[in-house]
């Protein structure tokens, strides 16, 4: 059956809907506005440390120093390029994932059926839908036959609905319930049964997808734990430095008089305090990491999200084509027997099943299509063509003679075949159980001992199937399904499967300290049996819909920290539950691929939504999107946020572990009225090509190894504590005395200024490089994980010795920064200096006291900045 002739449907006149689609826009969601060139740049500039690099850039050119202008401007330019470069990276790789509706849909208008682009669709129009189509716009129903729509996208349900036109266009208006509306369609679902013909009501914008869209637009984005603690860090550092700026000009300006020296020393102190490095190490640490990630097919929308997702605490799940594969297999079945029944455990690699089940797996298969949309049809289908090959209960010659649909007043189905070479019909059905019982005319008790064992296996977390079979002469074949003469054949058990890695992903988020929740519209029963399945804990403490609308926000706050379960809830209430979790100073994230979940990820610290099966509006309001929806790889990218967020504090410490002795000897001429030991190219060479190429190293580090065998950090603790402040600053200050040892030392033997300098400088370098080998690991020796060293650093330690050694031999640069030859043993033994001034932190770490107190800097306490 299907509906061919339209007859007294006209439809839009062609010149009107023209004239609609010009007036309200295209059928198709708003994309999010894709920010331009300048005003990335522009976003970039509004960073406090670039725009500190862009003011020291102007001091230098009002001093007269253009080339460490030009340097500073170049370290802007770098950053800007890695962010515009990541970016639309990011957005390309969007466009290419966005699959908004169907390219064209089947219209009637001047009372002709036509073949139209989807876009093009306008309210009145009159639509045609049928399997396997996403419906187009939001409607009515004029038209339907045994039309079945899979809404799991819009209500979370993965059980398809029965869909019933209606002419009365007032009942239509009061329909409004999702889920519950039998005669309204919406946008972007899947027709998965029958066809029909329904009148266009909204379009893009103005569907409910396109509500939900729009709503995402009134949720304020949260900054990332890791955004807020760098602010104010950098913010910190900054009013430090300009403070000292003032007293040191002041200061040196008074008692010297020479008040453009005493600038320059200000300045080159500013410059060896200002953490330049830390949105370089920011930026470059989030976008490899995004990069790393994209290699196992996950996708960042924000460099942050990364390394948030290393600090979530809790993820809301979905249940729905993210724990489940959103499809149906069997697995179980029950066929009554006179010892009261018999039950087989199926799955999806049988090939058999014994004798006594044939009967019941070939009259599933003839009450069911043979090309089927429909998900549970799909998986009856899988396993009666698995198990009955080879045998006599398999017809694929037998022809369909008459159809019995779905109706509103039974939720049953048949189909009556004409067998090869014979004259009778045979027919199978399936339904409800209830149903099947009515139409087998079961007795009470019967129907009692039956709905017991329903009752039972839908505890399960199972979809209940009844089936039975008739036969019947083609002249007597009756009007209604109630007529026939049905035998009972027993139950088919479906569910939609957990994914296969999803136990073990969760089991790994537990590990690490997270709490997984499950959020569904789906029954209690089923819910709760798909989260033991998986592994998700506190599943018998669970919440559905109806509790959280008793609960104000305060008392489901308290309640939902012992609660692993959600059912029955709707999109307003997945925003509330992120929001309650949030309240409890929660980092959520949130995982999801329909439109029912976009505020919610959206409203979350991070949300990450499905490549594959997610809607453009989920992707739109996501941070992470899984490109090949794979549970599993969202643990990875818990791993490598905590990784990231770890070499991101190695950076950072190291960072301030070598500004010591920097900071030391630009104060050198305020304390000790001694000519300028650093000049500003000095500290712009140590900032901004030494320690960026440094932080590569420390962010191809593979992590601690215990990272996924730990809490998540604190939310609030900061990205350096008081314990790995002092122990870095401890160390920067060896460094430190070590410098000064030589620099007054050379100046004691009678060296010039320029020599001692140059003997300094090498120290100080020589000690920032093999700083590096100590700041791998705060939990082990450097030697332990020397072969697995970055190459980096080799050629880092190649690139500074030629560096060196030109900055003394070659003129130029020996006038550029104020150095001058010196003896090879001299300068041999000051490295050796250097190095020994970092290298007698290894020998405290392998001290097992010292052990304890270096591993417990990497666990923050007590913030500091």
């Amino acid at each position: 059956m299907s509906i061919a002739d339209i007859g007294k449907l006209a439809g839009l006149n062609s010149n009107d809907a023209r004239k609609l689609l010009s007036e309200i826009g295209p059928n198709e969601l708003p994309k999010s506005e894709s920010s331009s060139l300048l005003r990335t740049i522009l976003s970039v500039l509004e960073e406090p440390m670039i725009f500190l690099l862009l003011t020291c850039g102007g001091l230098y050119i009002l001093l007269g120093k253009p080339e460490e202008a030009i340097a500073l401007c170049i370290a802007v330019i770098a950053v800007i390029c890695i962010t515009i470069f990541q970016k639309n990276k990011t957005e390309t790789a969007l466009n290419a994932l966005r699959d908004f509706s169907i390219p064209t849909a089947i219209v009637i208008r001047d009372s002709i059926k036509s073949s139209i682009s989807a876009k093009e669709i306008v309210p009145g129009d009159l639509v045609f839908i049928r399997e396997g189509e996403r419906i187009p716009a939001d409607g009515f129903l004029v038209q339907d036959i045994n039309l079945q729509i899979d809404e799991s996208l819009i209500s979370g349900e993965a059980v398809p609905v029965i869909k019933r036109s209606l002419i009365n266009k007032a009942a239509i208006d009061s329909d409004v319930l999702v889920g519950n509306s039998t005669r309204s369609v919406y946008a972007s679902c899947l027709v998965v049964a029958g066809e029909g013909i329904f009148t266009v009501t909204t379009t893009g914008p103005s569907t409910l997808v396109g509500k939900i869209g729009q709503a995402l637009g009134k949720i304020k984005t949260l900054d990332t734990p890791l955004q807020k603690q760098a602010k104010k860090l950098t913010l910190r550092i900054t009013i430090f430095a300009a403070v000292f700026f003032c007293l040191i000009v002041a200061g040196l300006g008074v008692r010297t008089g020479n008040w453009l020296e005493a600038f320059l020393a200000g300045l080159t102190f500013s410059m060896a305090i200002l953490p330049e490095e830390i949105p370089i190490i920011l930026t470059i640490y989030l976008s490899l990491g995004a990069w790393r990630i994209s290699k196992v097919k996950v996708l960042t929308r924000t460099l942050g999200a990364i390394e948030t997702l290393g600090a979530a605490t809790v993820i809301c799940v979905d249940k729905t084509g993210t724990l489940t594969e959103n499809k149906m297999e069997v697995r179980k079945l029950f066929v009554p027997n006179s010892w009261g029944g018999a039950y087989l455990d199926c799955n999806s690699n049988m090939t058999m099943v014994p004798e006594d089940f044939h009967s019941i797996l070939e009259f599933s298969l003839l009450a069911s299509k043979q090309d089927p949309f429909d998900p549970m049809e799909k998986g009856i289908r899988n396993l009666g063509i698995s198990t009955l090959t080879g045998t006599e209960h398999l017809h694929t010659n037998w022809d369909l003679e008459k159809e019995y649909p779905l109706s509103d007043k039974l939720a049953a189905l048949s189909y009556a075949w004409k067998r090869a070479n014979d004259r009778d019909l045979v027919i199978g059905t399936k339904g409800a159980p209830e149903a099947i019982f009515d139409l087998c005319h079961l007795d009470v008790k019967a129907v009692a001992d039956y709905s017991e064992i329903v009752e039972r296996l839908s505890r399960e977390g199972l979809r209940i199937l009844g089936v039975a079979k008739a036969n019947i002469s083609p002249e007597k074949l009756p009007p209604q399904q109630h007529d026939f003469i049905f035998e009972f054949l027993g139950l088919v058990c479906l569910e939609d499967p957990i994914r296969r890695e999803v136990p073990e992903a969760i089991s790994k988020c537990i590990g690490a300290g997270i709490k997984v929740v499950m959020i569904t519209g789906d029954h209690l029963g089923t819910a709760k049996s798909i989260a033991k399945k998986a592994g998700i804990p506190f599943v018998d403490s669970a919440l559905t819909g109806a509790d959280l609308n008793a609960l104000n926000d305060e008392a489901l706050s308290k309640r939902i920290e012992d609660v692993g379960v959600f059912s029955r809830i709707t999109p307003d209430q997945k925003l509330r539950i992120v929001q309650a979790f949030q309240s409890n100073g929660e980092i959520v994230a949130m995982t999801g691929d329909g439109v029912n979940d976009a505020t919610a990820l959206k409203a979350a610290h991070i949300g990450i939504s499905m490549g594959k099966r997610g809607t453009a509006v989920a992707r739109e309001a996501s941070d992470i999107v899984l490109l090949d929806d794979s549970f599993s790889s969202l643990v990875d990218a818990i791993s490598l946020g905590r990784r990231i967020y770890d070499n991101i504090r190695k950076g950072i410490i190291y960072v301030l572990s070598v500004h010591v002795p920097i900071v030391g000897m630009s104060l050198l001429p305020a304390i000790f009225d001694i000519p300028l030991f650093l000049f500003p190219a000095h500290v712009l060479f140590l900032e901004l090509i030494i320690d960026p190429a440094c932080s590569l190293i420390f962010e191809g580090e593979e992590g601690e190894k215990n990272r996924m065998n730990r809490p998540p950090r604190p939310s609030k603790d900061s990205i350096i504590d008081l314990k790995t402040a002092t122990a870095s600053i401890i160390r920067g200050l060896v460094s430190l005395s070590a410098v000064l040892f030589v620099y007054f030392y050379a100046r004691y033997k009678g060296l010039n200024q320029e020599e001692s300098r140059t003997l300094g400088f090498i120290c100080i370098v020589s000690g920032n490089v093999f700083l590096i080998l100590t700041n791998l690991s705060w939990t082990e020796p450097f030697y332990r994980r020397a072969k697995s060293i970055s190459p980096v650093f080799y050629y880092l330690l190649l690139f500074t010795l030629i560096f060196m050694i030109s900055t003394i031999k070659v003129e130029f640069l020996t006038r550029l920064f104020g150095f001058a030859q010196v003896k090879f043993q001299d300068a041999l033994l000051v490295t050796i200096t250097g190095i020994l001034s970092v290298l007698w932190w290894e020998i405290l770490k392998g001290k097992p006291d010292s052990l304890k107190i270096a591993k417990s800097t990497i666990l923050p306490s007590k913030n500091v900045f």
